[in-house]
């Protein structure tokens, strides 16, 4: 059985691994497996490059990230910064629940993880767990592939993302796509029109083919009657925009889905005329339908959303929400 020791340093992988979803330069479509149908893609850096990213980080991601940078250099003597990682795309090829949701991470980073990784397998030996420890190297070279508590697949390869995934299987395709010339996204013109890149986009959602899978609850009857999705976040002359397009079978169903979308609309506005952040959302909501595309978009002042930010995080901490920004 695993030390303490070692149940910290592998917690603190499985951290390092995981937690940095909440995080990600632009979207490459050639790092994308072509039978993608959904992705998301986060720009770190764009995003720091916001007004919200910035209160973000310093209020969320900073505190959470320096106990972990703080854990590896306790524990392994490696230096980890989040802000050197560049982006980070999660994309898959199901839909169907949690379990079948098998989607890989790629992790664009010019950090050393394999030294990390490295550094982590010694102190595991030194352990005396080499053998039945928690990480494992399965595959040495170039191109190493580990696995952590037989749940969790790391692959990486040299001038390529890092890839982070729950099933062997599609860490091992997702790789082949990266270095190994299997098909990418630039032959899926479907997926990689609605992933195109737009300017200042810090957040990109795209997916297809989900309306068999969506929920058959009341809120889920739009994505029913769409065939496909895009979203994005960014931040513009002290604006948040928030943009979501809807594509529909024909045009007449995208008209359906905007009247379902106000009708909805004015519900909530009835039921919740005590909620002025939710009466505020309701207002700045647009929606219109062009063709087969019904688009929905939200712009709210940057300054408003970051202080949200700040009273949620403190909130969280038990700090008192009216003390001045820092």
């Amino acid at each position: 059985m695993p030390s303490d020791t070692m149940k910290t340093w592998t917690r603190i992988l499985l951290g390092l691994s995981l937690s940095s979803v909440a995080l990600a330069g632009p979207l490459q479509p050639a790092h994308i497996s072509a039978d993608a149908r959904w992705l998301l893609h986060l720009d770190v850096e764009a995003l720091l490059a916001t007004t919200v990213g910035q209160t973000l980080a310093r209020e969320a991601i900073e505190p959470k990230m320096s106990e972990v940078a703080a854990a590896l250099k306790f524990h392994l003597g490696y230096d980890f910064d989040w802000r050197r990682i560049r982006s980070l795309t999660l994309y898959g090829s199901e839909y169907g629940g949690p379990e079948r949701l098998r989607g890989v991470l790629l992790v664009d980073t010019d950090l050393d993880l394999a030294a990390g990784f490295a550094a982590a397998l010694q102190k595991q030996a030194a352990l005396g767990h080499a053998q039945d420890g928690d990480l494992q190297l399965l595959e040495d070279g170039p191109q190493p592939l580990y696995c952590i508590k037989e749940d969790l697949y790391i692959a990486l390869q040299p001038g390529a993302p890092a890839i982070v995934g729950k099933a062997r299987r599609t860490t091992l395709k997702a790789r082949s796509v990266l270095v190994g010339g299997a098909p990418n996204l630039n032959a899926a013109p479907a997926l990689a029109a609605l992933a195109g890149a737009g300017r200042g986009e810090f957040l990109l959602v795209a997916a297809e083919g989900f309306s068999d899978a969506a929920p058959d609850a009341p809120q889920a009857r739009v994505l029913k009657m769409a065939e496909a999705l895009r979203f994005s976040l960014t931040e513009s002359h002290d604006q948040v925009q928030a943009s979501l397009a809807l594509t529909a079978r024909t045009p007449e169903t995208a008209l359906q889905m905007q009247q379902v979308v106000q009708g909805m609309t004015a519900l909530v506005a009835l039921s919740q005329v005590e909620n002025p952040d939710l009466q505020k959302l309701i207002r700045g909501l647009q929606v219109a339908v062009a063709d087969r595309r019904l688009q929905l978009t939200l712009s709210l002042p940057a300054a408003e959303v970051a202080q949200k930010i700040v009273e949620d995080q403190r909130r969280k901490r038990g700090q008192n929400t009216a003390s001045p920004q820092p």
